[in-house]
């Protein structure tokens, strides 16, 4: 009887697909926990896992009893949704290790948060104005608040404490109420730029 060994290329596919499926394991973890079904496996697994993630995160801090929008966000709120969004998309993918993935997934996010309050066709220009802003605006650095916001999204998917998505709700409700930080107080990029830096709170 003989032991048969996989070749090279074949162990390394094996051990990135390892890899892959442990960073994956906690974002899998917290939406089971609340109830929604992960994304069948393939090509946009990810995306569309992250999405879920993000929509039901912000989602919950739009619930809270303290966001300001009777019977619908007002205007300037509806930035701020697409803002938060790509800051909790951003922060979850790198989370997993897959740091190119947030742009798709904020757009998709902000397009399905904003959808039922203004209209699908609005909400995906909305989504994609807020989206190109973003980008502009994190070449500057970004806001304590903010950088709240991308630690308790990373802690609250991470499962980091029993009121880890709470706070990063509370993060978020702030956020929605504030008004746009001026540049001044803006935090250095250099402090957000990495998952590992996400993760220290450094």
């Amino acid at each position: 009887m003989g032991i048969v060994y996989p070749s090279e290329k074949v162990a390394r596919r094996w051990e990135g697909a390892l890899q892959a499926r442990l960073r994956r394991a906690p974002l899998e973890r917290f939406l089971k926990g609340r109830g929604i079904v992960p994304a069948p496996r393939g090509i946009s697994q990810d995306s569309d896992d992250l999405v879920r993630a993000t929509v039901l995160i912000v989602e919950a801090a739009l619930a809270l009893p303290g966001v300001e929008r009777e019977k619908g966000l007002v205007f300037r709120q509806r930035a701020v949704v697409g803002h938060v969004a790509c800051l909790v998309s951003r922060a979850l993918a790198e989370q997993i290790a897959q740091p190119d993935a947030w742009r798709i997934v904020a757009l998709v996010s902000t397009a399905r948060l904003l959808s039922p309050w203004i209209g699908l066709k609005a909400a995906a220009i909305a989504s994609a104005s807020s989206t190109r802003q973003f980008q502009k605006e994190v070449a500057k650095g970004i806001s304590p608040l903010d950088w709240r916001i991308m630690k308790s999204a990373h802690d609250a998917v991470s499962g980091n404490g029993p009121d880890a998505l709470a706070n990063a709700c509370a993060n978020i409700a702030a956020r929605l109420n504030a008004e746009t930080p001026s540049a001044e107080v803006c935090a250095p990029r250099a402090l957000w730029g990495s998952t590992k830096s996400i993760q220290s709170g450094a």
